[in-house]
């Protein structure tokens, strides 16, 4: 990967769940990014989650980073693998480069 291909060093993706799919939701989103640091060995992934709710929603937050960086073909496949995986939607997606 070169820098030229870098469209980010952090990707983050973030939404709203119910409290009340706080498991299955937790469940299926930790095995996406187990699925995704498979393929990418090079990628890490970490779930936060804001520590209130608001009348039982949470606010999540998935991140995303790669040795060299992200590329645009990888933010957009993990849009595209998170969508067919059923993660919790709509999902808000920001990018994050360094301070230059």
């Amino acid at each position: 990967m070169t820098v030229a291909s870098t469209v980010a060093h952090v990707l983050c993706v973030y939404y709203k769940v119910h409290a009340s799919k706080h498991a299955p939701d937790a469940l299926r989103v930790q095995q996406f990014q187990a699925a995704l640091m498979a393929r990418w060995p090079d990628l890490t992934c970490e779930l936060l989650q804001r520590p209130e709710a608001t009348a039982g929603i949470e606010t999540w937050m998935e991140t995303y980073r790669h040795g060299g960086g992200l590329t645009a073909e990888l933010v957009d496949f993990i849009a595209q693998a998170a969508t067919l995986a059923g993660l919790p939607e709509p999902r808000h997606i920001e990018r994050f480069v360094a301070l230059s």
